[in-house]
């Protein structure tokens, strides 16, 4: 029975086809770790204040604790200091407190001198007549910037650094994170022979599974897994069916599209995988197919192309393996999103499709097309910071969305 052809196109652009698949992605499973080992982690739990921030009323500035009833004295004596992390001591009247920035506000203060704006005589201080000084100035009041049992940050975000100074500030010393995400890159094609050896002619050097370590590695959230598959099709069904039970995201690459031996679709189909889509109107990577498994597993198989790969990794694979982690749908946009950039040399002709082109930045917000030939212009892929994203008839300077290969 003769194959049927699946690019039927049923999403319209490429972001509509991603949202329809992100909405079917689950997170994984949660676990606590300690606050050294959660940077980067995605946090599973909204941070709330125990405390207000700040505790106490503060000082702003280095200098002195003031009654304002007493600064008609023209020198005032140092009574003492108040010390940082130290319950302080009674303001005398008719005196001052040293204090530092971050002190407690002493009982019957009412203001912080900076100590710049003050004449010191070793146990006395003056303030100058062109000095003015009002009720409240350079003191931070009890709980101005969050008050106690508020919510700090919520859960879906990266432990960026200051994420975590949250967690620790507000005595969350074991955050439950998203567990690490297990990726698995199945790499497939007879002509394919790792880096190391010398391939004949007719043979390429596997630079697919090193382009897609080299966008996942660096990730904090992510175990990487690769085995490459002979274009077999009994071998490549145990080896998805092996591995999307083992995994928490699977991205395949090659095999894909409609020759006799792509035998990736048939065995995704075996294991369970649900199809969202198989084949979009853009160019590079027509072919690509994503699916949904067992418990909300999401599998990427792109074509087989190294820059249909990185073009397809980047633009539907990296968001989606972000969304597994954990992230909500804005931190997803915010770390994964393209920018927009105007390009310096346009095309003169338009295509039919969604055209993804390989480009150069030139200066911020600009950047050149790069005269890539071909999706297999591994060179011109080198080359480049990343691409645009050019909608179907359309050409020009733009702005068009710009997406870089790293995040």
């Amino acid at each position: 029975m003769p194959r049927e052809t699946p690019f039927n196109f049923a999403f319209r652009s490429p972001a509509e086809a991603h949202a329809a698949l992100l909405s079917q992605v689950q997170p994984v499973e949660t676990e606590s770790v300690s606050l050294a080992q959660a940077p980067g982690r995605i946090l599973a739990q909204a941070i709330i204040a125990d405390r207000p921030s700040p505790s106490v009323d503060v000082s702003s500035m280095d200098g002195y604790a003031v009654r304002l009833a007493d600064l008609a004295i023209a020198e005032l004596p140092i009574a003492g200091e108040v010390r940082i992390g130290r319950e302080p001591p009674q303001l005398p009247e008719g005196a001052c407190l040293r204090i530092v920035t971050g002190g407690a506000i002493p009982a019957g203060a009412d203001a912080v001198i900076k100590r710049e704006d003050v004449v010191e005589y070793g146990d006395r201080v003056a303030l100058p007549h062109e000095v003015k000084i009002q009720s409240g100035q350079n003191i931070r009041r009890a709980g101005e910037n969050l008050l106690s049992g508020a919510s700090v940050a919520f859960g879906g975000r990266a432990i960026t650094p200051a994420i975590g100074a949250a967690l620790a500030a507000f005595g969350v010393a074991s955050p439950t994170v998203f567990r690490r995400v297990r990726l698995s890159i199945l790499t497939t094609g007879d002509e394919v022979v790792p880096p190391d050896i010398m391939p004949t002619r007719w043979q390429l050097r596997d630079s697919n599974a090193a382009a897609l370590r080299a966008m996942f590695q660096p990730l904090p959230f992510v175990e990487i897994v690769h085995q490459h598959v002979p274009d077999d099709q009994a071998a490549m069904n145990e080896a998805v069916a092996v591995t999307i039970a083992g995994s928490d995201a699977l991205i395949l690459t090659g095999g894909v599209s409609m020759g006799h031996r792509d035998y990736v679709a048939d065995a995704l189909a075996a294991a369970g995988v649900r199809t969202v889509f198989h084949g979009l109107p853009q160019r590079p990577g027509k072919p690509v197919l994503a699916g949904i498994g067992l418990n909300g597993r999401p599998v990427l198989a792109l074509p087989g192309n190294p820059v249909s790969v990185l073009v397809t990794a980047r633009r539907l694979a990296l968001p989606t393996v972000f969304a597994r982690a954990g992230c909500h749908s804005g931190a997803v946009l915010q770390s994964t999103a393209a920018h927009v950039v105007q390009v310096t040399n346009p095309d003169t002709v338009s295509i039919s499709l969604w055209h993804h082109r390989l480009v150069k930045l030139t200066t911020p917000g600009h950047a050149e097309l790069l005269n890539s030939r071909s999706s297999g212009d591994v060179p011109g892929a080198a080359g480049a910071d990343g691409f645009v994203e050019v909608p179907p008839h359309q050409q020009g300077v733009g702005p068009w969305p710009y997406y870089s290969w790293v995040v």
